[in-house]
């Protein structure tokens, strides 16, 4: 209760409480049960701590789900795009009076269970390809996995390719510059569906 108090005078814009849902995709979860335990994990959340008399509009701003990007292209994005209608509908049953707390920040890292031991350079061409998902897909900050942390601990060359992934696909390809580069697309907008 102090917590979220401090935090909420102090630092206004801490997300301070995180659904770490990657873990479900990285233990062999499908897209579909890693949206269902991680929104069932952070209903768990809203549904304590408005038991403890904290409104939801004090409570919701300060979730964070943190989500994998894996292969599956298409699916990760429209995957990204569902979490969020998914969210808004959840937290509308908890009566908000605020509009901020029916938007969720969401965190995408890339996979870990897709990575190759045996051919480190597709690992990146993966993670870039899942860094461009979560772009899409409009995660609100993005985390590309070194190549080689499959099988080891990275060294500075692997976490200065993975550094200039994210760059790219910012500076070079513009992904930053476009609200919801998604909609619009009848094949996203289905499988969002």
């Amino acid at each position: 209760e102090y917590l979220l108090n401090t935090i909420h005078q102090r630092l206004p814009q801490f997300k301070a409480i995180t659904v770490n849902g990657h873990y479900f995709q990285d233990a062999g979860s499908s897209l579909v049960q890693e949206l269902a335990f991680s929104l069932a994990s952070a209903n768990e959340y809203l549904a304590t701590l408005t038991g403890k008399d904290f409104s939801v509009d004090t409570v919701a701003p300060y979730i964070q789900v943190s989500l994998a990007t894996g292969s599956n292209y298409f699916m990760e994005i429209a995957k990204l795009r569902a979490v969020r209608l998914l969210w808004t509908r959840m937290v509308e049953q908890y009566l908000p009076k605020n509009e901020e707390s029916l938007r969720l920040f969401i965190h995408s890292t890339t996979a870990l269970w897709n990575k190759s031991i045996y051919d480190p350079c597709v690992n990146m061409l993966r993670t870039t390809t899942e860094g461009m998902s979560a772009a899409l897909g409009n995660a609100d900050s993005v985390t590309i996995q070194p190549f080689d942390i499959a099988y080891k601990d990275s060294d500075e060359i692997s976490r200065r390719i993975a550094l200039n992934q994210q760059l790219v696909l910012k500076e070079e390809s513009y992904l930053d510059k476009i609200i919801d580069p998604g909609a619009g697309s009848y094949y996203i907008e289905n499988l969002t569906h």
